[in-house]
């Protein structure tokens, strides 16, 4: 509620004084901004992030005053402070601000891993959205692709990058089961990769899968 009063109190008259005063610096008598709008347009963004993302989107249905791109500039800061990466707005979404709203806070709802263990391995994303695995498969039964490296690779130490990088786009979330990963990216794709027995994959086969893979089926 604070927000809208603050947005839709007009602002209070100036003296004289203040109106013909010049650029410089104000000094300390110079009174604060009537109205919340008249802040620098970074602070005020700054400030609309520690308020929840369904009442930004409240104060820009309700005010004339309020521009949509700081509303959609103060939900995707918010995002961005809690590690969430809001996927790109969808074809035929008209309300930018509805759609963000929407997915910041099934994000909140559903945080996503940045990381995952499976019963022998486990994967990461760093800092870039990139994928990283270490583990072992085990010598009875070497799980081809079990940490996405590609032929040949069945054992890592430490955390090391994928060569793969799904086609140029940010690792959000994974998921590791014990054959298989799954890792979800900021437009939604998911890829795949492991033991692909059982149609586990979603690949439309049970062919394993050395390196990440993307799921047509669920691409659109």
């Amino acid at each position: 509620h604070f927000l809208f009063l603050a947005m839709s109190t007009p602002p209070r008259r100036r003296s004289r004084r203040l109106a013909s005063a010049s650029t410089a610096a104000p000094s300390p008598d110079t009174p604060p901004p009537a109205r919340l709008l008249d802040l620098p347009t970074e602070l005020l963004v700054r400030a609309l992030s520690r308020c929840d993302p369904a009442d930004i989107a409240r104060v820009a249905a309700v005010s004339l005053l309020f521009h949509a791109s700081l509303a959609l500039e103060g939900i995707r800061l918010w995002a961005q402070e809690r590690g969430f990466e809001l996927p790109a707005q969808p074809e035929g979404e008209g309300c930018a601000v509805r759609w963000l709203c929407y997915s910041a806070l099934l994000c909140e709802s559903n945080p996503p891993a940045r990381a995952a263990a499976g019963e022998r391995h486990s994967v990461f994303i760093d800092g870039e959205g990139r994928l990283s695995s270490c583990g072992s498969a085990p010598d009875y039964n070497p799980i081809p692709g079990l940490l996405g490296h590609g032929e040949g690779v069945t054992r890592l130490n430490t955390p090391t990058r994928l060569p793969s990088t799904l086609g140029g786009e940010r690792a959000v979330s994974v998921s590791a089961g014990g054959c298989h990963s799954l890792a979800l990216t900021g437009s939604g794709a998911i890829w795949s990769w492991g033991g692909g027995a059982f149609g586990r994959l979603g690949h439309g086969d049970e062919q394993n899968q050395l390196l990440p893979k993307k799921v047509e089926a669920l691409a659109d």
